[in-house]
Parts: C-alpha cells; structure tokens; sequence
C-alpha cells in the first residue's frame, strides 16, 4: 500500500491528481482548508482508501500541530512508498507591491512558501531513517523564473520554492535512505486561479487581456492532462531528484 500526501485537494489541480492517483493499491491523504467530499468519492470509486483532513495551511503558527495526526495515521510498516505533493496555493492579491494590504501579502507568502516548506520539513524529519521510498513534490510555476508586473509575491514564492527544493534535494544526496525531491510546473492550465487572474484589473495586472485571450486559443491545458502527467512522474521509476520539471 503506498500512502501518499496532497494538499489543496479539494478543488483545481489538487483535485484533478488526487482522482489520477487515486487505485486501490494507494491511500491518499487529502488535505484542504475546505470540504474534500467531492473529491474523495471520486478517489474512492477507483478504489483507492481515502482519509480527509481540514487544516488551514495558511495558519503556519498551528502547522506542526494540525500536520503530526497525518503523519502518525501513515501505515509505514505497511507501505513501500511514502509521498508528499505540496500543491497548495494562491495567486491573490494581485497588485503592484505595495497597493494591498500588508497582511494580504503574508497571508500569500504563509500558504505558497512557509506552508509547504514547513511539511516538507516535518516529512523528512519524521522519515528520514525509512528504508523506504519516498518522495517530496512541490507544484510550482514558469513564474518563479521571470518578474511578471503585479505578481511580486507570486514569482517570489515560486522562485523560493525551486531553490528550497534544489536545496533539500542536495542535502539529501549524503542521506543513506533518502527522499526524493523536485518540482512540477503544470504551465497554464484551465482552473479556478485562471477566472481569477481573468477577473483582475489592467491596473493590477497590465498582461490580463493575455490570459483572457488563452482561454480560447488553446494555450490553456486541460487539468486533468498534467494532472496525469504529474502522477506518472510521482510514482513512476525515474523520478527527477533535483530537478525542475514540466512545462
């Protein structure tokens, strides 16, 4: 039985891989600040075993505390895989730093850096001795390598992310059991973050026209398509340690 993390699976890109992962050799743990329902029937009529957790990521005071119940509930002497997809995030607010409020942007920063970050933390603290596999994703962003007007925090984040991975991932290099590490980027695909990012202002975001013409041109990938495309990589034979990866 493999047991297998993913956060913000209640709805978007965490959803679409939750229900591509989900087979009756795999227990997936759903993490969400909402209601995963949905999610989970989906996930457990393709036979998967499915336990759901609300914990608000964003609250990182409280995270260690909210994250050891899914750890301690992993069957680790039952299973040959141990995974963590930290999928998680927001693009709001969009604006030109310094227009918004301040707590806004740690709220931000709290969910796309400081949460996954610290699960990963606690992952590899609580594994790392496991003569297992195990294996750390992290869904990150093109943006991470390039400045986009009114995303500041957004590429910043997702920059932190990569190197925070390639990091880790070469820490683990010395380990004699260790975890597998690396980022997914699913390039532009059609989800709630992309009505989002349509809905904003040329003000907040001057490149808004542009996403609001990809949604029908064909620039925009399916979900479901990288969603597949993640999971065969997550627990396919060569896994990328290290590496940046996707679109």
């Amino acid at each position: 039985m493999q047991e297998i993390i993913i956060t913000g699976a209640s709805r978007g890109f965490g959803r679409h891989l939750a229900i591509q992962l989900a087979h009756p050799d795999r227990r997936l743990h759903l993490i969400s600040r909402g209601d995963s329902t949905e999610t989970a029937t989906e996930a457990k009529k393709k036979g998967s075993d499915i336990k759901s957790w609300q914990i608000d990521l964003s609250r990182t005071d409280k995270l260690e505390e909210a994250f050891h119940p899914v750890l301690d509930s992993l069957h680790t002497n039952e299973t040959d895989f141990l995974g963590l997809i930290n999928n998680a995030g927001t693009i709001e607010p969009v604006g030109p730093l310094g227009k918004y409020a301040a707590s806004d942007y740690r709220a931000h920063l709290e969910l796309n850096y400081v949460a996954p970050a610290i699960l990963t933390h606690l992952f590899v603290k609580r594994f790392q001795t496991l003569p297992t596999s195990k294996r750390v994703v992290f869904v990150g962003s093109g943006a991470s390598r390039r400045p986009i007007q009114g995303w500041s925090h957004y590429c910043s984040s997702k920059a932190g992310i990569d190197m925070l991975a390639k990091t880790a991932a070469l820490e683990q290099q010395t380990q004699k059991h260790p975890v597998q590490i690396a980022v997914f980027n699913p390039g532009r695909i059609e989800t709630d973050m992309q009505e989002v990012i349509r809905g904003k202002s040329e003000e907040d975001f001057p490149r808004v026209d542009d996403f609001i013409a990809s949604e029908t041109d064909g620039r925009n990938l399916p979900p479901e398509q990288m969603a597949e495309e993640l999971a065969r990589i997550f627990t396919g034979k060569k896994f990328p340690h290290g590496k940046i990866t996707g679109r």
